[in-house]
């Protein structure tokens, strides 16, 4: 270790073993004073760095002037604390300043990558990017993220409403809504990704969500025989695909979620234990206990080699059948059979109403519905109106025998405080 030379008052430096400088070996500087009764040595530089004698005591005389006047850094030590503090704030502030010039646009692009990729199943993603694209990005896709008002926000969520003459709304809603929660995440994550000032608050707070109100359509016994009566007629008369018509006997017999026998494949049909694994569906992962019945219908279904879609698409059968072709079919034989206001979600209604006023055990009609959670479950359950009548009547009659019988109803002791 090289000794420690004093070059002039405070000021100290050794030399490289080896490194030149020039005609000199290399020179290390520091500075060695008192500050606040303690001794500190700081380090300068090399001379190969531009450090000379000349510069130190510059240096020094400086740093005493700064410890006597109060004025800046009295050390070297608490100048780079200063300097690197002052250079995180601007580098903080530069950051700052590009997330506050990020677009909708931008924070679009960020939540598609980051939420709709991870969380999202493959349709739900396609639906968000439609609304996107159609109507938020053209109304304030070009919006700064900070600047968006509440007024912006609500004219996005009120476009899709359609109103009468007197201001009513009469459709729209379910749309509106969609678009509402999609703003609200996205505004949420704004903020939370420091993309959107807290004190601006999320533009979707105080606008209202459309809601649609829950559909109370309950099919009947005979609407659904007539159902099944106009299948078997088109089946003869051969005016729907086979696949399509079978499909649609699925979703009367086991009530799944119209998406789910679209996406199934041979491999999740397990005919020992007669129930359906599916890979995809709203909750995830699903068991599902399915009728012989059933069974019998996913093993009609022509099979092509190579193709592991049990029903396949008409146009090209390497693809699931889509649902619009299933929705459409449906529609056209719901108005054969004359059952109106009914669509392939109304079925898993009555397919779920039914199961429970069979079974008494929740749990038993979850296992064929699929619902994770009773409450999901219950959210399905009508009341049925013609077990509503047979229970009025039985009540009626309970208590007219109970007037016939003149039986009379105990009184009630009061206790008595020893």
């Amino acid at each position: 270790m090289a000794k420690w030379i004093t070059a002039a008052p405070g000021i100290r430096y050794r030399q490289h073993p080896t490194r030149k400088h020039g005609a000199r070996f290399d020179r290390y500087f520091t500075l060695r004073r008192s500050v606040d009764g303690h001794q500190v040595e700081e380090k300068l530089g090399w001379a190969s760095e531009g450090w000379t004698v000349a510069l130190a005591q510059e240096e020094m005389i400086r740093l005493r002037q700064a410890d006597r006047t109060g004025k800046g850094p009295a050390t070297l030590r608490e100048e780079r604390e200063a300097n690197r503090r002052a250079e995180q704030e601007r580098a903080e502030e530069e950051a700052a300043q590009a997330r506050r010039e990020k677009t909708v646009a931008d924070l679009w692009d960020r939540y598609r990558k980051e939420v709709m990729a991870i969380e999202n199943r493959p349709s739900t993603a396609a639906e968000k990017i439609r609304m996107w694209k159609t109507r938020i990005e053209p109304a304030i896709g070009s919006l700064k993220v900070n600047d968006v008002t509440e007024e912006d926000a609500g004219n996005v969520v009120r476009a899709p409403l359609r109103l009468d003459k007197d201001g009513q709304v009469i459709g729209g809603k379910a749309e509106a809504g969609n678009i509402y929660r999609l703003l609200h995440h996205m505004f949420r994550k704004a903020i939370g990704w420091k993309l959107r000032a807290k004190e601006a608050g999320n533009p979707l707070e105080n606008v209202a969500e459309p809601k649609v109100p829950r559909r109370q359509r309950l099919l009947t016994a005979s609407e659904v025989g007539a159902l099944l009566k106009a299948l078997d007629d088109a089946e003869a008369e051969k005016t729907e695909q086979p696949q399509v018509i079978a499909a649609i006997r699925v979703l009367i017999l086991a009530g799944p979620r119209i998406g789910e026998p679209l996406r199934l494949r041979r491999p999740e049909i397990h005919r020992d234990e007669i129930e359906l694994h599916l890979s995809d569906t709203k909750s995830g992962f699903s068991r599902r206990q399915i009728s012989a019945a059933t069974l019998k219908v996913l093993d009609g279904v022509e099979q092509v080699p190579g193709v592991e879609f049990v029903f396949r698409g008409i146009r090209d059968p390497r693809k699931p059948l889509p649902y619009s072709t299933v929705y459409d079919a449906f529609r056209r034989i719901a108005k054969r059979a004359g059952v109106k206001n009914c669509s392939p979600h109304t079925l898993r209604h009555w397919f779920t109403t039914m199961t429970a006023n069979t079974v008494a055990n929740p749990r038993v009609g979850m296992a064929l519905t699929g619902h994770k959670s009773l409450a999901a479950y219950m959210g399905y359950v009508h009341g049925d109106k013609d077990q509503a009548l047979v229970l009025a009547d039985q009540l009626a009659e309970f208590t007219t025998r109970l007037a016939k019988t003149g039986a009379k109803i105990t009184p009630v002791v009061e206790c008595q405080d020893p």
